[in-house]
């Protein structure tokens, strides 16, 4: 065959090779909505807390009693975006497409976005931890394994639990069929908790959406018990 010959048909074997990888790793594009909306994870193994996460737990339960909700929950009173994996949580319908390395979740609540880095690049850390921090993903067979890093403690893990600056939440994504998305999700964060602890949620297909209509989460500051911070 020669030379030539022997260089272009490994490229073609490489290039079908890398094609059929490709072909193999299933598609989560579409319109999704929570298959049971819930605002609190159920933890498959019992949550053990450090000192310091059950002061803080204890803190968020005491805050809550006494209705002083922006004390402790940002999203609740000033529509923050309620981070990762909190965002997940949100009961309204949300887009997922990949394009360019990058696959997107666009939620129809408050119009927020979650990105994550397909491409295999090294993560730096954050100067500042961010709301949604900074997830990187890559695929395990059908599975896609994100990891986020540098979420600001501003958020929750979902409406009570809280979590430092340190916190890594694995998430494993896979489709159970056709139409039900699952995403086993794990709290890896030592400062407040002895050991990581795991929650799944279900998501079910929805019609397609072409665009979601308008949705502005509103400031319920003003309808609630003043806190200590707006003294």
């Amino acid at each position: 065959m020669g030379y030539f010959g022997l260089t272009v048909a490994s490229m073609l074997v490489s290039a079908a090779g890398v094609s059929a990888q490709t072909v193999s790793e299933p598609s989560f594009e579409g319109t999704w909505k929570a298959a049971t909306p819930v605002t609190s994870l159920k933890p498959l193994t019992p949550v053990v807390l450090t000192a310091e996460g059950r002061k803080n737990l204890a803190e968020n339960k005491r805050l809550r009693s006494q209705r002083k909700y922006d004390d402790y929950d940002i999203m609740r009173t000033r529509c923050s975006n309620p981070g990762v994996p909190r965002l997940m949580l949100t009961p309204m319908r949300f887009k997922i497409w990949q394009r360019l390395g990058v696959m997107t979740f666009d939620f129809e609540w408050n119009r927020a976005l979650r990105q994550i880095d397909m491409r295999g690049l090294p993560v730096e850390p954050l100067l500042v931890p961010q709301m949604t921090g900074q997830t990187s993903g890559h695929w395990e067979g059908d599975t896609l394994v994100a990891e986020t890093t540098d979420l600001s403690d501003r958020t929750l893990i979902d409406d009570i639990m809280p979590h430092s600056a340190d916190m890594k939440v694995t998430e494993r994504l896979r489709l159970v069929d056709a139409d039900t998305l699952e995403d086993r999700i794990t709290i890896d964060d030592p400062t407040y908790y002895a050991k990581p602890w795991s929650a799944v949620v279900t998501f079910k297909r929805q019609p397609a959406a072409d665009f979601f209509p308008e949705h502005v989460c509103l400031d319920t500051r003003d309808t609630v018990k003043p806190s200590a911070r707006a003294k």
